[in-house]
């Protein structure tokens, strides 16, 4: 016996498997954020200028001029 397949179901499968996708972009933010925290002296950079906010090491910037 030949199993028939309804075209709202094959629909309704495919809806499943979108929602559950991940786009291109969102893996590249995914890989970027790893590639981030696996790198040690980045997150050693990172760590030190959130210590430096903290002190109160920081100057703000209005234009170009004052980089």
């Amino acid at each position: 016996m030949e199993k028939t397949i309804n075209l709202e179901d094959v629909y309704r499968e495919l809806k499943k498997i979108e929602e559950a996708m991940i786009t291109k972009k969102e893996l590249k933010k995914i890989l970027t954020t790893l590639e981030i925290l696996s790198n040690e002296d980045t997150m050693s950079q990172i760590n030190r200028s959130e210590e430096d906010i903290l002190k109160g090491h920081v100057k703000e910037v209005d234009s170009v001029r004052d980089i």
